[in-house]
């Protein structure tokens, strides 16, 4: 009686693992609607004359089988999820906040529905940005969901919500380490090291950074925001004999301000300079490694106490390097 006690046990659990594995393998084979690229997601804009960029948004069907329908997707604005993100990541400091782009700023050219063909489990969605309509002072996050699909499911939230962050850029613009120092003109010796900083394009030869160390945690940034403007005629190009580096060095560069009230004066005597080179990868022939440099020496009133303002002086160098794919993009795709 207990052999068949024990026997009876041991079917049962080979069934009950045989009915949970099948219910496994039926949830692989549940189609699910998705955004590609979900969650928060950088979008590095290149800065244009015409004023108008467009962008692809791909959307995915899930499963190991073949599609073998139409299917519709309707995208919306959640601007809901961007109040949340906000809040969560900033709290209460509000003059950080992303902000969410007006209608005027982007449209979609097809309309709000795009359908995913059957045979294919991909398609994207047309997305066009007018960058005239944007304060480029201000950080823009562009919140989009799926709202509805036609057949199968929709995947799980985290999967249907994108948050858009809109960088605009140039040739000159990015993320930089900095090797500078900033400090009172009362106290020469009294200087304080600047690692990094974020030099964010205006136009298609000009961008604005925050002065000294003033960052994008701070709360007043914007008063102490300076610009960086390039003469794109103003060009010495050289090649380095060790290196083999082509190198352009551009050595007409203008500092100024929107804010006048912080007095942000170039005190280079017209030195200030933006040096970029390029180098072919000694690794992978369709990369170029790209080393841009920018040297700056300025001054500014720091007027955080208003009734004592400290002139404060900066001088230094900032550099950020890149790998650059230089194929065009149907080298890039074909196979």
């Amino acid at each position: 009686m207990k052999k068949i006690f024990i026997y009876a046990a041991v079917l049962f659990g080979i069934c009950s693992f045989t009915s949970c594995d099948n219910n496994i393998a039926d949830e692989q084979f549940t189609k699910m609607v998705l955004l590609t690229k979900n969650g928060v997601q950088d979008y590095n804009i290149e800065f244009t004359g015409e004023g108008q960029v467009e962008l692809k948004l791909p959307i995915s069907i899930n499963g190991t089988s073949k599609n073998d329908r139409d299917v519709t997707v309707r995208l919306i604005e959640d601007a809901d999820t961007l109040k949340d993100y906000n809040f969560e990541r900033f709290r209460n400091r509000t003059a950080l906040y992303y902000v969410l782009p007006s209608g005027k700023m982007y449209s979609f050219p097809a309309g709000p529905e795009i359908t995913i063909k059957s045979g294919s489990d991909y398609a994207v969605f047309p997305l066009t940005l007018n960058l005239k309509e944007f304060d480029l002072y201000s950080n823009y996050i562009l919140p989009l969901q799926i709202e509805n699909v036609s057949t199968y499911q929709m995947a799980w939230s985290k999967y249907t919500k994108l948050l858009m962050r809109l960088n605009v850029s140039n040739f000159f613009s990015g993320n930089y380490n900095v090797d500078g120092r900033v400090w009172e003109e009362s106290y020469p010796d009294q200087k304080l090291p600047i690692s990094s900083t974020v030099l964010r394009a205006l136009t298609a030869d000009q961008c604005y950074l925050y002065a000294g160390n003033v960052t994008d945690s701070d709360e007043d940034r914007a008063g102490y925001s300076l610009t960086v403007k390039v003469d794109k005629n103003s060009y010495e190009d050289s090649v380095n004999d060790e290196t083999g580096a082509e190198i352009r060095k551009y050595t007409v560069v203008t500092i100024g301000s929107k804010n006048a009230d912080k007095n942000i004066k170039d005190e280079s005597n017209g030195k200030s300079w933006v040096e970029i080179s390029r180098t072919a990868d000694p690794v992978n022939n369709n990369l170029e490694n790209v080393v841009t440099k920018v040297y700056l020496h300025y001054s500014y009133m720091n007027l955080r106490d208003a009734e004592y303002p400290v002139k404060m002086i900066f001088e230094g160098t900032l550099t950020r390097s890149e790998s650059i794919d230089i194929r065009t993009e149907e080298e890039a795709t074909s196979h």
